[in-house]
């Protein structure tokens, strides 16, 4: 029985943040940066992963290795208190021995990684630059308080745009960082690659003004950090006092959700071609 207790003592340090996105965004995220690679960077992604294998298919290793390798936990999140404006290197990233420093200090190096790095550690590098891009984009990765809000507990009792006609409302009983990691995304579309449409589609977020702004796509991953962390008390102060989110609240933050997904999509394409052409800066 100590062995056992030790051993989910040892799971729960290992986990600290909930994963982001889910699959499913994270297959979003990816596959709107698929769309927009260059001839270079698509070569690259064959090269690295082989031929036919799409980003979507790997943008949820990250997760699925976490817990054999918690040196990587911490370089999913960074800790921001909520009421602070902006990213500091010391306060919000410390360096831990087991679980790593934080995400935007893992993306610095991994921009150097990409064209420096040779055989399965440039394989490792893409792959972790294609799950910690989609990360950085999710509001409540950007959160100290309360894990990430992950130790909120919510009821999400909602229709959102899956239910037609006079269905009721679903529940489902979890917490808000998990709704955000999934539940949204579920409650919009009934697959992935539907929110990928919809997001390209003619009213899409992605055909919209602030996904055609000169510069939307790049930026630093402090930049994105502080982009993401202005989101995130926004959509902490929706949520209801009673803590469920129901359809009044996804109506107000889906525009919020679109965005972020968006963004993430563009900047990893961004991330990618411009890696592609890199050379390795001079040790």
């Amino acid at each position: 029985m100590k062995a056992f207790a030790l051993a989910v003592a040892l799971s729960c340090a290992l986990v600290g943040q909930a994963l982001a996105w889910g699959q499913e965004g994270h297959s979003i995220v990816a596959e709107i940066a698929q769309h927009r690679l260059s001839p270079q960077a698509a070569a690259l992604v064959e090269q690295l992963l082989g031929r036919g294998h799409s980003l979507a298919s790997i943008a949820s290793w990250a997760d699925d290795v976490r817990e054999e390798r918690p040196e990587t936990s911490g370089w999913h999140f960074v800790d921001i208190p909520i009421s602070v404006p902006a990213y500091d290197e010391r306060r919000d990233c410390k360096k831990s021995e087991t679980k790593g420093d934080c995400i935007v200090k893992e993306l610095e190096r991994l921009k150097d990684a990409l064209p420096c790095a040779t055989g399965d550690d440039k394989v490792e590098a893409l792959k972790f630059a294609v799950h910690f891009i989609g990360d950085i984009h999710q509001p409540l990765h950007t959160v100290h308080e309360l894990t990430g809000a992950n130790d909120i507990k919510v009821d999400v009792f909602m229709r959102g745009l899956t239910c037609t006609g006079t269905c009721e409302p679903t529940h489902t009983a979890g917490n808000f960082h998990t709704a955000w990691d999934s539940d949204l995304i579920k409650k919009a579309v009934w697959d992935w690659g539907a929110y990928v449409d919809r997001l390209e589609g003619p009213k899409g977020w992605l055909n919209g003004p602030d996904a055609k702004r000169e510069g939307v796509d790049g930026g630093t991953p402090a930049a994105w950090a502080d982009d993401t962390h202005q989101l995130a008390p926004v959509v902490w102060m929706l949520r209801p006092a009673d803590n469920v989110l129901d359809d009044r609240y996804f109506r107000d933050v889906l525009p919020k959700l679109d965005q972020q997904l968006g963004l993430a999509g563009l900047r990893l394409a961004k991330f990618l071609n411009d890696a592609a052409v890199a050379t390795c800066p001079s040790r």
